[in-house]
Formats: structure tokens, C-alpha cells, sequence
């Protein structure tokens, strides 16, 4: 499955107000949520990169990003395309050229102890720069800021989005709908309709007219429902 557009969502009942779920969509406008778990894993972002131009930019292919707190995270597709975005920037000439030291000093200025975290887990001299680390050496040091990042796998509830494959007509007016739900069809009354489209679940397009009635229309470039007796 591949996603193309992330957002925020609200937490689950009964979890804290801060624990914010993210909303996947991929190309049919089916809704992956993800919850649970930790920050890094809910946004594809191993190495929790905060949104800017760098991570948020055409060559990173991120898709989405979202707010906690006064920090903003970039969100990514999958956990490569997070993990290359950390080890680019990594590899790149603003965090090379810089001591292990300084450079966990720019990457979390709020943690002063990370450093002593990434030297415990890899045994690496703290002053030597990125730039002078082995292939290999790389690697832990990397692999050691994604275990420090946390990446914990929470929860993922699917949701298809479904369609209006028929409808019924009186007086050319919309009563009832057909809608495909995965491999399965059910007539719905056109108010139940118009709620899934409002709730996100319905591939169509809503009409509001200012004497407050509604009007479902087929998305932009799709055929006309096809009218049933």
C-alpha cells in the first residue's frame, strides 16, 4: 500500500490528550490510522526529524506532517524513506563536518544527555566528526539514534473509503443509495449517505445549497451514478 497525504488525527478514548493518532491515506482515499506505539514509529520517522525545509522537502518525500506540543514532525510512507531522510541529512554538509558532540547538540538541544546515550550504546570517541566515521562505525551511530528515537509498533485500524455504484430516484431527486463496502453492496437512504461523505467514507462530492438541502454529486472526473428502477 502506498500513501500519498498524512495528517493528525485525535487520540483513542481513553488515551492521554497528547497521544495524537496519524491518519495515512493512499491513493483510493483509504484511511490507515495509526496509533499507539511511539512518535517515530506513528509517523514512518525513525530518527523523529522535525519538520523544516530540509525534511519536508520534494527530495524527501514526505507526505504529511503534524504538531505536538510547540514542535512540528515531518510523517513519511514508510519507515525507508524516514530512515534515508536521517542518514541523508546525516551524510549532509551542515552535520558531517561536526563532532559527535555537536552534533547531537544541534539534532536535540532540549536533551544535553544524548550524547552520553549514543556513547554508550556505540563506544565512539565523542569528538570525532560524522565525517570521519567508517561505513560500519556509521551504521551504529545511525542504528544507535533510531534506538534512542524509540521506534515501538502501536496500533493500525484499515478503513475503506467506499463508493455509490447505483442510486434510486424520485422525481429526479436522490432517495437511496448503492454503496460497495469492500467485496459486499448495500442500499442506503440518501441521509445515511450524505453522513459517511461528511465522516470521510464516501467517495463523493457534497453539494450545500443555501436553503440548507444536500446534493451528492460523483467526484470530479468520475461518471454520473447510474439511475436503477
Amino acid at each position: 500500500m502506498i500513501y500519498i497525504k498524512a495528517q493528525i488525527g485525535p487520540p483513542n478514548i481513553g488515551e492521554p490528550e497528547g497521544r495524537f493518532t496519524v491518519q495515512y491515506f493512499d491513493e483510493k482515499g483509504n484511511l490507515t490510522i495509526r496509533s499507539g506505539g511511539t512518535r517515530a514509529w506513528r509517523c514512518n520517522n525513525p530518527g523523529n526529524l522535525q519538520a523544516s525545509p530540509y525534511s519536508m522537502s520534494k527530495q524527501r518525500h514526505s507526505i504529511g506532517k503534524v504538531r505536538e506540543g510547540k514542535n512540528e514532525y515531518a510523517v513519511y510512507p514508510d519507515y525507508e524513506t524516514g530512515h534515508l531522510a536521517l542518514v541523508v541529512m546525516l551524510r549532509g554538509t551542515v552535520y558531517s563536518p561536526l563532532s559527535l558532540r555537536e552534533a547531537m547538540k544541534k539534532y536535540d538541544f532540549n536533551n544535553p544527555m544524548y550524547i552520553d546515550e549514543i556513547v554508550k550504546i556505540t563506544k565512539l570517541d565523542p569528538e570525532r566528526t560524522i565525517k570521519s566515521l567508517s561505513d560500519h562505525e556509521f551504521e551504529i551511530f545511525w542504528k544507535a539514534i533510531e534506538k534512542v528515537e524509540k521506534w515501538i509498533v502501536g496500533r493500525e485500524d484499515f478503513i475503506e473509503k467506499w463508493y455509490i455504484t447505483s442510486v434510486h430516484k424520485k422525481h429526479g431527486v436522490i432517495t437511496q443509495c448503492l454503496i460497495k463496502k469492500n467485496e459486499n453492496s448495500l442500499w442506503v437512504s440518501k441521509e445515511e449517505a450524505v453522513q459517511l461523505a461528511i465522516d470521510g467514507r464516501l467517495h463523493v462530492t457534497l453539494v450545500h445549497l443555501k436553503t440548507g438541502k444536500v446534493y451528492l454529486r460523483p467526484e470530479f472526473g468520475h461518471k454520473p451514478f447510474e439511475k436503477v428502477s
